[in-house]
């Protein structure tokens, strides 16, 4: 039913093909990346946004949002900002 979904089915499935974009290898640029010595860091990168990613889904429209949900929130919040 697209065109009828809440904002936050409509943010999720952004997320999702964000995610699917970031997963997809792409092979050009991986090869630049090794030509310009710094495929390991291209690699680490591409962990740190799938993991904020992750922490994005986790955060962000609760639906149905209670104290441990802010409680979660604070949480990742505060180890993001280590």
């Amino acid at each position: 039913m697209i065109g009828k979904e809440t904002p936050e089915i409509k943010y999720d499935r952004a997320l999702t093909l964000f995610q699917e974009s970031v997963l997809k290898p792409d092979h050009k640029l991986r090869a630049c990346a090794y030509n310009q010595d710094c495929f390991n860091e291209l690699m680490e990168i591409r962990e740190h946004v799938l993991e904020y990613l992750k922490t994005l889904r986790e955060v962000t429209h609760h639906t149905y949002a209670d104290e441990s949900d802010e409680i979660e929130t604070a949480k990742l919040q505060a180890i993001k900002s280590q």
